[in-house]
């Protein structure tokens, strides 16, 4: 179907005139108050289509007959375009209701409105699936002159029938990241507060309708946590695209490093506190600078099925990192040039853990096939190993280092030598759910934590 300017006799636009599924369409009906209206009809076809002169658009809307299937041989329209009339093959005639609506009667919100609150005014909040907050007002409109025309003429109970038409005006707008879920009003409503997808919460105020973003954190699980060297006032944390610096007394998001489409498995703050080194999904170790975010370095191909953990020396001057293939590598970093040192291959699952000793000649790793390994840095092989019938999830030293302390899908704290490997003593720490993390301070207190209870636990063992 090909719309011409009869003027400039050239096509404006042109679409397909029947539906994909089938039929055809060979009959066409102008409308006779409209000039972007008309009917095609045909074999199993029936479609009311609007031009759009400036776009050069023609679009159509099927219209709704149910399960009636019929061959369509004639069509006409009543003068005022309200009523159609097709005769069939089969005999009979259709009768159909025709409403058009223009476009730009009902404001369109891109992604959908997904949250929507009433002012005391009668005005709406509306938020939507891009991100977008708007505020509109709804406005009366009356029939179109050429309608108000044959009004005049009709009876006053007919008169009494007519609706007048209410629109969607948008007076302000505001954008935030992500898919706005709910809007909560404040007070009088001269302010309102957003939620968004990100799990971050804004505040707007009315008069001047910009967004603050006053709450955030993670959208998506928490992969790792670690604190500074000698500091307690600030963390970090990494998750699906985003390295996140906290204040802890103010609980308040100081930094913020995005990678897009990848996910930050494991990360560490070296310890003279110029650059933050993390291991991501790709495959890649980057460090970043934690006053700016801004990026120090990119170690390419550190390991081929993602780096799931890293710790660095007291030194800051090597990298110790673990693989979803099982590798253990060693690397010499400067900020202009990083350099593969060794790589350890023992464990036959992914590195779930990987912690360094205070002297930095020694490190231990836990993996998912459930084994533990402690390792020689200088001479780069294995010292000791533990096995246990579990998925260990996490490894870190006792406070004197000669114990190392485990945690896993079998619940348990477990503490093994260092010197031969043999299990010390085991501490039932959940009643169900894996423990994925362990850690523990100078005075043997135990912080566990596990995703299945989303809980976190602090235990003193005396």
């Amino acid at each position: 179907l090909v719309v011409y300017d009869v003027d400039g006799m050239i096509p404006l636009c042109g679409n397909t005139a029947a539906p994909l599924a089938g039929g055809y369409a060979n009959l066409l009906r102008c409308a006779n108050t409209r000039n972007d209206i008309f009917i095609s009809a045909g074999n199993n076809s029936l479609r009311v289509w609007k031009i759009d002169f400036k776009s050069r658009r023609v679009t159509p809307t099927n219209a709704a007959v149910g399960r009636i299937k019929r061959e369509i041989k004639c069509i006409d329209i009543d003068l005022s375009d309200s009523y159609l009339y097709c005769g069939t093959a089969s005999g009979d005639i259709l009768k159909l209701q025709v409403v058009i609506l223009d476009a730009g009667d009902i404001p369109l919100y891109s992604g959908g409105v997904t949250a929507i609150a009433i002012l005391k005014t009668g005005e709406l909040l509306i938020g939507t699936g891009d991100g977008i907050i708007c505020r509109a007002a709804q406005v009366k409109q009356q029939p179109a002159k050429d309608s108000t025309k044959n009004i005049a003429k009709k009876p006053a109970s007919i008169k009494s029938k007519i609706k007048v038409e209410i629109k969607l005006k948008d007076l302000e707008k505001s954008l935030i990241k992500g898919e706005v879920t709910s809007i909560a009003l404040r007070g009088d409503g001269h302010q309102f507060l957003l939620g968004s997808v990100r799990s971050e919460i804004y505040q707007v105020t009315l008069t001047e309708f910009q967004n603050e973003r006053i709450y955030t954190c993670h959208g998506r699980a928490v992969n790792d946590i670690v604190f500074p060297y000698n500091c307690s006032d600030l963390f970090a944390t990494c998750s699906k695209e985003t390295i996140r610096v906290w204040n802890l007394v103010l609980s308040k998001e100081l930094l913020r490093i995005e990678v897009p489409n990848m996910t930050c498995n494991s990360l560490f703050l070296m310890q003279d506190g110029r650059s933050i080194i993390s291991g991501w999904n790709d495959g890649k170790i980057r460090a970043h600078t934690p006053e700016t975010g801004h990026p120090l370095y990119i170690v390419e191909n550190a390991h081929q099925r993602g780096v799931t953990a890293i710790t660095a020396t007291s030194n800051c001057l090597r990298i110790v990192s673990g693989g979803g293939e099982g590798d253990v590598r060693v690397w010499d970093i400067t900020t202009s040039i990083q350099v593969l040192v060794r790589t350890m291959k023992e464990h036959k699952g992914g590195i779930t853990c990987v912690r360094m000793k205070s002297d930095d000649k020694e490190c231990v790793t836990s993996c998912a096939d459930g084994s533990c390994i402690i390792w020689d840095l200088e001479n780069f092989n294995r010292i000791q190993v533990v096995f246990a019938n579990t998925i260990f999830q996490g490894v870190c030293y006792g406070p004197k280092e000669h114990q190392i302390l485990t945690c896993g899908t079998d619940r348990n704290v477990t503490y093994y030598e260092v010197l031969d490997g043999t299990p010390v003593r085991a501490l039932e720490a959940s009643l169900s759910g894996s423990i994925n993390a362990v850690d523990i301070t100078d005075d043997w207190k135990i912080f566990c934590y596990w995703w299945s209870r989303q809980t976190f636990k602090g235990l003193e063992i005396y």
